[in-house]
């Protein structure tokens, strides 16, 4: 007798704390939604996420989650040709690169060789090909 097995995807939580979680949730079909909070639900979310459309032929998996001080989320995707769908109706997830100017203003420096977060700024850094990510001390988040 065979049975057949559907996987809705690898689903990873991350938190800095209780209250600053988010859910990367890869699908069967080349996307990955980062999502507010820890999502169990097997439904497509309907709000408060952003969805990264197609990431097999990204040349960087790599995306920023900032938690500003505000409780909004921004998300600085490193590959700029990877399509990105955002739905928030309460704007509590933004995309970084939406208002870059502002943002790179209010949470970054330039060392002189490269653009880098600001000590007071809490993120987490993901590897969505790797299902990896780590807070600003470089620390592994598990």
């Amino acid at each position: 007798m065979l049975s057949s097995c559907k996987s809705n995807g690898v689903r990873s939580f991350y938190c800095l704390s209780e209250d600053k979680c988010i859910t990367v949730w890869k699908t069967g079909n080349n996307s990955a939604f980062i999502i507010l909070g820890k999502y169990n639900s097997a439904k497509t979310p309907s709000d408060d996420y952003i969805k990264l459309i197609d990431i097999t032929n990204a040349v960087d998996w790599y995306a920023s989650v900032i938690f500003t001080k505000d409780d909004k989320l921004l998300i600085d995707v490193a590959d700029d040709n990877t399509k990105v769908i955002s739905q928030s109706s309460k704007g509590t997830i933004e995309l970084y690169n939406n208002k870059k100017t502002l943002n790179d203003s209010l949470y970054t420096y330039f060392d002189g060789k490269y653009r880098r977060y600001k000590n007071d700024v809490e993120y987490i850094s993901i590897d969505v090909k790797e299902n990896y990510a780590t807070d600003k001390t470089g620390k592994k988040i598990e």
